[in-house]
């Protein structure tokens, strides 16, 4: 008896926990669980915005070699025919019809309608255009195509036209590639091209037969049509003002470059474009340009970028956001 008395006194003393000790310590796992947590939800965080802008960057990168590969097809145009591609008229071609003869059969054609510095130069200049210096993307340019592309680098507009002789293509050839073209807009005996492929995934055809009003629009993969730009800057050239620049080319910055007088404050501008007369324009990835409606504008960045668009911004602003992922490549030709 005395030795189990023994080995209980001797016997470590059990010590209970306190209900406070127990909250305290269990208050403790709490905190580092809701920490653990904030953690998490701030790496997934990055993680996503990461993803993200890896997506974006990597759109970006396979736009930018679509234009590439536009901008060669425009260099080997031009190189061919000494001539960049004319500005089609997206609404018709040519009413009354035109008769092109070709060098060797003298079958007929009807031309493609197209804007020449002959006839439309008040119109390639610019002329009746009134341009905000405050919101110079709201201006409703119209000196671009969307089927200049189409014709003269794919070479697909094969719409039948009706001869004396034949039935033939516009462009005399059927399929992709065109005859010889020329810069009123018709086309001579030969074959030539395609200078682009818009049988892949990148870039397609919108095709419309109708043989009175036929279209062949290129487009980029969300099937947004790409903009042909040309301008004609005027004979004597002292200010910006004289260049006529399209603002869809320049962009948000238009008023800086407009306020530029002088020579050497031109080319410190933008070199790249002062001596340009044509350009290629991609909305990119919000597939907006930054002259459509606002509302459509806004609807599309809420598409792309979600609730980051606050439609409290000036009109401005939003079109100026709008043209930042603008694909623009310019260049220039000897016509």
């Amino acid at each position: 008896m005395k030795d189990t008395q023994a080995s209980v006194r001797g016997a470590a003393p059990v010590r209970m926990r306190s209900a406070a000790s127990w909250a305290r310590g269990r208050g403790f796992t709490l905190i580092q669980l809701l920490v653990t947590l904030a953690v998490v939800g701030t790496l997934s965080g990055i993680l996503l915005t990461a993803m993200s802008l890896a997506r974006r960057s990597a759109i970006r990168g396979a736009d930018t070699q679509v234009m590439g590969a536009i901008t060669t097809g425009m260099t080997a145009f031009s190189a061919t025919f000494d001539f960049a591609p004319p500005l089609v008229r997206d609404q018709h071609v040519s009413t009354p019809r035109t008769i092109v003869k070709t060098m060797v059969d003298s079958v007929e054609v009807s031309s493609i309608a197209v804007y020449t510095p002959a006839s439309d130069g008040n119109f390639l200049r610019g002329s009746n255009l009134n341009i905000s210096m405050s919101n110079p993307l709201a201006v409703n340019d119209r000196r671009f195509s969307v089927n200049s592309l189409g014709v003269y680098l794919a070479g697909v507009m094969s719409a039948p036209r009706r001869s004396s002789v034949a039935e033939v293509p516009v462009d005399l050839v059927p399929g992709p590639g065109t005859g010889r073209p020329t810069l009123s807009g018709g086309f001579e005996k030969g074959r030539f091209g395609p200078f682009i492929d818009v049988g892949g995934r990148t870039l397609t055809v919108a095709r419309n037969d109708d043989p009175d009003f036929p279209t062949v629009i290129v487009q980029d993969r969300n099937q947004v049509p790409v903009r042909y730009y040309r301008w004609l800057k005027n004979q004597s050239v002292t200010t910006w003002d004289d260049l006529n620049i399209p603002p869809m080319v320049i962009g948000p910055d238009y008023p800086k470059f407009h306020s530029s007088t002088s020579a050497s404050q031109r080319e410190q501008a933008d070199p790249r474009i002062t001596g340009a007369n044509w350009a290629c324009v991609m909305a990119g990835p919000n597939r907006v340009f930054g002259d459509e409606p606002i509302d459509v504008i806004v609807q599309a960045l809420r598409g792309y970028e979600g609730a980051s668009v606050d439609e409290s911004m000036s009109e401005a602003a939003l079109r100026a956001r709008a043209w930042a992922d603008n694909l623009v490549e310019v260049g220039r030709a000897a016509n």
